[in-house]
């Protein structure tokens, strides 16, 4: 019996860029209600390993101009779904204000244990924003990314919880919210990009090998409020 021809898995990068053009998710997701406070997330329905492709943050590319007139006219709910990043030099951003069937939009922030990051990739001179798993993922995990450095209301409604029986203890601030990074000790002295950084973050090239771990600029949304 003739034996069938090892199947050749796909990079990840490379996968990314097939649902990029079609513009839609891949398989293995699911949505669920999780409660009234962290609304929906996306949780996973198969194994992933560490380093796979899950989702792109889909929406609406925009520059600078736009998006700072969106920001004026936008009530809160909507605003949290703009992702803020940098380009080429230039400051855009990727409105997924608009209520679809894409899963990106609806990923939670982590910033204690995440089990994936948000990287850009350039595909005919477009960036996309697209999820990797930094972690093996079972079935049935909730897919979280760190939103990056910020005092989101969200973690300082967690940390009122959490500390509730320690009431001489002061909430979370902005100055005392710690960030996990992610990368290793050898890589302690390179920042996590965030929204309010200054520094222009380089766009990883799809086949920019050198840069293609290179941390980049993160959301300026939080959980879906719906």
């Amino acid at each position: 019996m003739a034996k069938r021809p090892k199947r050749v898995k796909m990079k990840p990068k490379d996968e990314a860029v097939q649902f990029l053009a079609l513009g839609k998710d891949k398989d293995g997701f699911d949505v669920k209600f999780i409660n009234s406070f962290k609304g929906r997330g996306v949780f996973s329905t198969c194994h992933f390993e560490k380093g796979s492709f899950l989702v792109e943050y889909r929406g609406e590319v925009i520059n600078k101009l736009e998006y700072e007139d969106r920001l004026r006219i936008y009530h809160d709910a909507m605003k949290v779904f703009m992702f803020e990043f940098r380009h080429n030099g230039k400051l855009m951003c990727v409105d997924a204000s608009r209520e679809d069937d894409s899963l990106g939009r609806l990923v939670n922030d982590d910033h204690v244990s995440p089990n994936s990051k948000m990287k850009t990739i350039t595909v005919n001179g477009q960036p996309h924003l697209c999820l990797f798993a930094i972690k093996d993922i079972k079935p049935g995990e909730e897919i979280t990314y760190d939103y990056g450095n910020s005092d989101w209301p969200w973690r300082l409604k967690v940390t009122s919880l959490t500390d509730a029986a320690k009431a001489d203890e002061p909430l979370a601030s902005k100055q005392d919210i710690q960030v996990t990074s992610l990368y290793d000790a050898a890589n302690a002295d390179e920042p996590l990009a965030t929204l309010s950084s200054k520094q222009d973050t380089q766009v990883t090239s799809l086949y920019d090998a050198a840069n293609a771990d290179e941390p980049l600029a993160t959301l300026s949304s939080k959980q879906d409020t719906q």
